[in-house]
């Protein structure tokens, strides 16, 4: 055998070991097994906590009451299954038969984003029917700026073959790679769901929110004030939908823009669209949660774009994926090095959007900053003696803001982080850019060196 031969034999046997101790792309780094210890400690009190939480009725106490009664449900449930309680466990299925009920008329983005998220992951054949049913109402519920308001269209049960046969066809010629203007000559659309932004021609879109937040919620679909957080449930929603043969790409091709347009010059995102005249502070707020949030409708924005373009360009560098990424790295903490210290508690949302946002990318860490031990480090200190976490007060742009999002919701945010929970593999897989590219830019964006723009080679 010759010296190149046996080179390149030894270079494959190495390659070989590399990927087999390698752990799954954008797992964290692992703790030691001490720490691991300690974290697999606290998602088992929290497992036990939600379980015995459970109503007789199948949901768990609320923080919202008359509101979102699904998605109050439909998220410990989630967070139940991914912390490996089976879908045959008496407390999922109480889970899941009433959240069948309560699915079928609702019309609140949060809580069809998260129950669809569920009966994806609980993987029984006779949930696809209203997976299908649901993701045609979060379609209905877009708005011209491509995102959702607090509530969404309904369509009746006697008209959704006829709108789930259009938005195939639309599917089909996008899929062509056809644009949205050439896609929409002449479909025959019925004049039901003419108005829905779906079908509508984006060159008369004027992207302005008109009306005031509450209008908005209710009285003005399609052109109200919408939000960044019922923006993000949608869109897991409807990607988890894709695997259930539901047709999104028309939906999210308009997400992508959303998210480009609305981007602030430091790489974070308002709470709100930010395309109307909005008055309310709460929604001129640019917090951490919603930057993640962008970085999720960008992912979607490239796997598009890359599908269209048929061959992956891994080593271009996009430059508003990287101002957001570098916004979030500048956001989040750095880990002290120890389970022991007490920790002030963080935002519970904003760890679980940080985990998915870094999973979803493939980034074990943001250049020198171990997420996930920052966030576990954080749980493990705070968890309560009955198994739940706390609120935290957080401060945005200023103001001081209780985020409390009541027991429940609050263990299933900290299980989903502390089992570094993926829900969007299948778009990671999609993504064209290579992440250890990523943490470079990051690093020289962080430097304040200018973003590359063009590939690297």
């Amino acid at each position: 055998m010759s010296y190149s031969s046996i080179v390149r034999a030894a270079s494959a046997c190495i390659a070989a070991l590399v990927l087999f101790v390698s752990p799954t792309l954008g797992d964290p780094k692992p703790l030691s097994k001490e720490e691991q210890a300690k974290v697999d400690a606290a998602i088992d009190k929290g497992v036990a906590f939600l379980k015995k939480a459970q109503t007789k009725n199948g949901d768990w106490p609320r923080r919202y009451q008359g509101t979102y009664l699904a998605g109050q449900c439909a998220l410990p449930a989630y967070a139940l299954l991914e912390s490996g309680v089976p879908a045959d466990d008496p407390v999922i299925q109480k889970a899941a038969e009433y959240l069948r009920e309560k699915c079928k008329k609702t019309c609140y983005t949060y809580d069809l984003g998260l129950a669809i998220l569920f009966f994806d992951r609980l993987g029984d054949p006779k949930d696809k029917a209203l997976i299908k049913s649901m993701a045609l109402r979060l379609i209905a519920g877009q708005s011209r700026t491509g995102g959702w308001m607090y509530r969404c269209l309904p369509v009746k049960e006697n008209q959704e073959e006829a709108f789930f046969k259009c938005l195939t066809e639309l599917n089909n010629r996008m899929l062509a790679n056809k644009s949205s203007v050439e896609a929409l000559r002449d479909l025959e659309v019925p004049s039901a769901f003419r108005l829905f932004t779906v079908f509508q021609d984006p060159r008369f879109f004027d992207w302005e929110e008109r009306g005031d937040y509450t209008q908005g919620t209710g009285g003005i679909p399609l052109v109200g004030i919408t939000d960044n957080s019922n923006t993000q449930f949608a869109i897991i929603g409807l990607w988890a939908a894709r695997r259930h043969q539901v047709p999104t790409d028309p939906v999210l091709r308009l997400v992508g823009e959303r998210f480009e347009r609305s981007q602030l010059t430091d790489g974070r995102w308002l709470y709100h669209g930010g395309f109307g005249k909005v008055t309310t502070p709460m929604l001129l707020t640019a917090t951490r949660s919603m930057t993640c949030s962008g970085l999720l409708g960008l992912a979607i924005e490239n796997s598009t774009k890359a599908a269209s373009a048929g061959v992956p360009e891994p080593n271009r560098l996009h430059p508003p994926t990287l101002r957001g990424l570098t916004a979030m790295y500048q956001q989040i903490g750095s880990p002290n090095k120890s389970f022991r210290k007490r920790i002030p508690q963080e935002d519970l949302y904003y760890l679980w959007s940080v985990e998915r946002v870094s999973m979803l990318y493939n980034l074990p860490a943001l250049n020198d900053k171990e997420w996930y031990r920052w966030g576990a480090e954080i749980l493990v200190a705070n968890q309560t003696l009955a198994g739940t976490w706390p609120g935290a007060a957080v401060q945005r742009e200023g103001l001081r803001v209780p985020t409390d999002f009541g027991p429940a919701i609050n263990a299933a945010f900290a299980l989903l982080f502390l089992k570094h929970s993926h829900p969007m593999k299948d778009l990671t897989s999609k993504l064209a850019i290579k992440p250890e590219l990523l943490n470079e830019g990051i690093a020289r964006a962080a430097r304040g060196e200018r973003l590359l723009e063009k590939p690297v080679t």
